[in-house]
């Protein structure tokens, strides 16, 4: 073996180096790889510190947004929300770095129902200011505030129906008609619709004719079977049925007005929030003066959810006056029980919420200011909402 072979066996295994470049040059290659994986390394610690974060702060939402802290306003809600979702995204790495979604918030009201009934329409012109005259008259602010209250709700993820969308006549029966109606869909898309598919046609076929009459008179048909004291067969397997539905309300929206004699205002104001009772019910049925002529007289009924009527309206009279205290009744009980047929025939939990005296200057003042009144609907929507979780229903209930 010669000089040259023994040098060439000797530097086999050897890095081969060209002895025409730097020595910084011939080392780079190893350098470069050695960034690249330091690079990666780095680049998945920060993804894994990103997703971590966020599900921390997601679930602190989570849990601050079941605490009802949220719950006061929408606008309190929105900004605290805003704030909150800037911290999450400003801890995922950018779409550059990565492809992670966005956190979703859960829906406050997700799973319940809300049957608006706003009052009068058409010929029947309610109430008004000035007395008797047609300016700020009770249809079109309430229907106003079943828009408003509609959105708020549907916005917290509530399913919403209303009875009346446009300024026409709809009466009292008609409109009773449509929430036992709705209350039959629900309950059968939920699959506990306690009758048979022929007594359900029967029963939709009765309300149907009522709707078609589309008047109040007894004599006429428009009462249908609601007419009378007590309950038919008929109202009382609507009511069983609507008893099951825990988690749907019913809100009548109407206005109030009080006047002399010579049309004067009466200073009276605020929110008044009445509900029924078995008691109150059959105690007013009980009076001849007032039973409708010719309609049946029935034993007095029991089984409505007194308790629960009583709650759903002190929450929703709370709420409202917390928010807007200038809405807090001047009266000795605004929270009362009444028998408003439109509440008395129905087996829902629910209220005929008057929202406030149009004959009062404060209160008329916010009735006239949509920020004012987007306000209260918000409230309605807190008091809903609040009424709900002191319950505990079920969402699928």
């Amino acid at each position: 073996m010669n000089n040259n072979q023994l040098h060439s066996s000797q530097n086999r295994g050897a890095t081969q180096t060209n002895p025409t470049q730097p020595y910084s040059q011939t080392r780079r290659p190893a350098r470069r790889k050695s960034k690249a994986e330091i690079a990666r390394r780095l680049f998945f610690a920060k993804c894994v510190i990103a997703v971590c974060m966020t599900l921390v702060l997601g679930g602190v939402v989570y849990l601050l947004c079941r605490s009802g802290l949220f719950s006061k306003s929408s606008s309190k809600k929105e900004s605290s929300i805003t704030s909150l979702t800037s911290v999450i995204t400003s801890a995922v790495p950018s779409s550059e770095e990565s492809s992670a979604a966005p956190t979703e918030l859960p829906a406050d009201m997700s799973g319940y129902t809300v049957i608006l009934d706003p009052g009068h329409g058409g010929w029947d012109r309610g109430t008004s200011y000035p007395f008797n005259s047609d300016q700020n008259e009770e249809p079109t602010i309430t229907i106003k505030i079943a828009g408003y209250l509609k959105e708020e709700l549907e916005s917290r993820g509530a399913k919403v129906y209303v009875t009346r969308t446009e300024d026409n006549y709809y009466s009292l029966y008609y409109r009773l008609a449509e929430v036992h109606l709705i209350c039959m869909d629900i309950a059968k898309e939920r699959g506990i619709l306690p009758f048979s598919a022929d007594r359900e046609q029967e029963l939709r076929s009765l309300l149907q004719k009522i709707k078609d009459v589309n008047d109040n008179s007894y004599e006429k048909g428009g009462m249908g079977f609601m007419a009378g004291t007590g309950a038919g067969p008929e109202l009382k397997e609507l009511f069983e049925m609507e008893y099951q539905l825990t988690n749907v309300v019913f809100i009548s929206i109407h206005l109030n007005a009080h006047y002399t004699d010579d049309g004067q205002p009466v200073d009276h104001h605020g929110i008044e929030v009445t509900y029924v009772t078995d008691d109150a019910v059959n105690e007013y049925e009980g009076k001849p003066k007032n039973q409708t002529a010719g309609a049946p007289v029935r034993e007095a009924y029991h089984g409505r959810p007194n308790e629960h009527n009583l709650l759903f309206c002190q929450t929703l009279y709370d709420a409202i006056i917390a928010d807007t205290p200038a809405l807090k009744s001047n009266m000795d009980k605004p929270v009362y029980t009444a028998n408003w047929a439109v509440i008395r025939k129905t087996g829902l939990v629910g209220t005929l919420l008057e929202f406030g005296f149009i004959s009062h200057e404060t209160d008329r003042a916010i009735l006239q200011d949509e920020a004012a009144l987007k306000v209260v609907c918000s409230s309605v929507a807190d008091g809903i909402e609040e009424y709900f979780k002191q319950i505990g229903v079920n969402t699928t209930a």
